[in-house]
């Protein structure tokens, strides 16, 4: 099927550019099973390399052409291969998250290095589940790979995807099984049986509609959570799985990234998911880069939340130059990955000149910054403590009465905003807190107003000191922008489960280990991840650290028992206690740009 486009301007001073478009390209695995995939190729030249991804969400539906767009690709010199993968729409095989995508990505690479008109180099495109299919393609090792693109995805199941701090995310992985897996998984299992198919998809819709866009996840335990005919029983089945499980050691990335031959461009949203990930990930590949001799990562981070790249996210604008579409005044995603891949596949250095190597978006002040690598050189550690009173100051605290709330599982303080993934319903990005800084069960700690400006822009978390009634329990950590007119917008947050402390010992470490209980009563010092920001806070403006234990539905519930909320409904409420004297000073630790 070719598909025309002009270029050049008016048709008579344009060249008549044309592709080739081919479905359902069949790809045969090591094992015999046959995948799918689209093919887009210009109509004639040659040889091109080839742009590879692989999804689970249909190579046939409608992707965000503002992030990549395979008609512009293929027009710019590229073979651009969509592919679904096993036991996803088209492909053959049964569908196992990521653990099928080691062996399946290494024999895409090298099918798609010998299609016809290949010049035999092969890079890799895509977000989220497809940046993972990256970076499980990566570590094997295919000779044909010379270049990746991952976009907001991960590389550790522990730090957002399937755990953070410790504590399952719920929300957004039953959510994901439930709305963007199991439909194709209902068709794929009843789609010649009309009749059947006719009584079990109002059951999954009802799901959708009721449970993930309302009350629903207060189903206990949560393994009990509607799963209309067990399409998701791989989900439900996880959240059995603690820190120290081994199928992670298996699907994490964490450790491998010394075998990525690869280079790599990571792309990444202040409110995104796996904006921790993003970061870790573009710090291990700049590792990596020097001991190898590699060509050195690169970093594009804007304002986004996930898989969503326009200017208004939450209840901010952020300027038209902030979006995907016009990153920068400098053309969109598309093209900045193009250029990207002319200097990594077509040997095109000159593609990146006009491209920082790591540039990222500076909210507040609403601008872009540039930068030689991440963390940016000149930033430094500016630690502000906690202090009676609800008083939050860079001073040491005094000696002083520990603050106390009631955590009642049964009773969550609400998720509002955030980098989060969950039904509409439940937005993400940034959000004004004042709604649940209002309740009992949430303590508050607010600055005096900033002299002058301020930019934020690195890594942050806290160090709490906390004692519980509870041999386990949680702990949340919010870091909020206080506008002068009494918005209390947050800028990022993170959790930590008590039990899973020593896994969870400094930001950006994961040391996976068993999960130990506490001794109530006893104060414990808690390392609270909130990944990263980057972020100008105007004279005048405040700063504001919240601490409570919830944030439902985006993470499951501590029922304060010792027990898994996986397996019991049992809960009990439990005091905390949050200490901030000489002795046990908790803390938010900021990165600071300037004075």
């Amino acid at each position: 099927m070719p598909l025309r486009e002009k270029s050049g301007g008016p048709e008579e001073e344009g060249e008549l550019k044309e592709i080739v478009f081919q479905q359902d390209v069949p790809a045969r695995m090591r094992d015999g099973t046959t995948l799918y995939a689209n093919v887009y190729r210009p109509a004639g030249g040659g040889p091109y390399p080839v742009l590879l991804t692989r999804l689970p969400y249909g190579k046939d539906l409608p992707r965000d052409a503002t992030y990549f767009d395979p008609v512009k690709a293929a027009l710019h010199g590229y073979i651009v291969v969509v592919q679904d993968v096993r036991g996803r729409f088209r492909s053959e095989g049964e569908f196992s998250p990521y653990s099928q995508e080691f062996e399946d990505g290494y024999d895409t690479v090298e099918w798609a290095a010998r299609l016809p008109g290949s010049d035999g180099r092969v890079g890799m495109w895509g977000l989220s589940y497809y940046g993972k299919t990256q970076w499980h393609a990566a570590v094997m090792r295919p000779p044909a790979l010379r270049s990746l693109a991952p976009g907001i995805t991960w590389g550790n199941h522990l730090n957002g995807a399937q755990l953070r701090g410790g504590v399952q995310e719920l929300g957004i992985v039953y959510y994901w099984a439930e709305s963007a897996i199991a439909p194709d998984l209902l068709f794929r299992r009843y789609g010649r049986d009309r009749e059947k198919l006719s009584k079990k998809l109002p059951e999954l819709l009802d799901v959708i509609d009721t449970i993930l866009a309302g009350s629903g996840y207060d189903v206990l335990p949560t393994l009990e959570l509607p799963d209309p005919d067990g399409l998701a029983g791989f989900v439900l089945g996880g959240l059995r799985r603690g820190v120290d499980d081994g199928i992670y050691e298996h699907l994490n990335i964490d450790g491998k990234y010394g075998r990525v031959g690869a280079p790599s461009f990571h792309i990444g949203g202040w409110y995104d998911c796996f904006i921790g990930e993003t970061l870790r990930q573009y710090e291990a590949m700049k590792r990596r880069a020097e001991e190898a001799g590699m060509t050195p990562p690169r970093l594009l981070v804007g304002p986004w939340t996930h898989a969503d790249f326009g200017s208004t996210q939450g209840e901010l604008d952020f300027g038209m130059a902030s979006s995907g579409a016009f990153v920068n005044a400098r053309g969109d995603l598309t093209e900045r990955q193009l250029r990207w891949f002319d200097a990594t596949l077509k040997g095109d250095r000159a593609a990146l000149e006009a491209d920082p190597p790591v540039e990222v978006f500076v909210m507040g002040e609403n601008r872009w910054r540039s930068y030689e690598e991440w963390p940016v050189p000149g930033g430094r550690s500016e630690e502000w403590y906690l202090h009676p009173g609800g008083r939050l100051s860079r001073q040491a605290p005094p000696r002083s009465e520990p603050d106390a709330y009631d955590y009642d599982p049964q009773d969550p303080a609400p998720t509002r905003g955030g980098a989060t993934l969950l039904a509409p319903i439940h937005p993400s990005g940034p959000a004004d807190q004042r709604p649940v800084e209002e309740r009992p069960d949430v303590l508050v700690y607010t600055s005096d107003p900033l002299p002058e400006d301020r930019t934020l822009l690195g890594p942050v978390w806290a160090t709490l000191h906390a004692a519980s009634s509870a041999p386990d329990t949680d702990f949340v950590v919010r870091l909020t922008d206080v506008h002068p007119d009494g918005r209390s917008v947050l800028i990022t947050d993170g959790i930590i489960r008590a039990s899973a402390r020593e896994s969870y010992p400094a930001p950006g470490v994961i040391s996976p280990r068993r999960p130990t209980p506490i001794e109530p009563g006893r104060a414990y010092e808690y390392c609270v991840d909130l990944w990263a920001t980057g972020i100008t806070l105007r004279a005048g403006h405040r700063l504001r650290v919240a601490v409570t234990s919830s944030s439902h539905p985006r993470w499951e519930r501590n029922l304060n028992t010792g027990e898994s909320a996986a397996v019991s409904s049992q809960s009990q409420v439990a005091r905390q206690r949050v200490f901030h004297d000489p002795q046990r000073p908790s803390r938010v630790t900021l990165t600071v740009l300037g004075r």
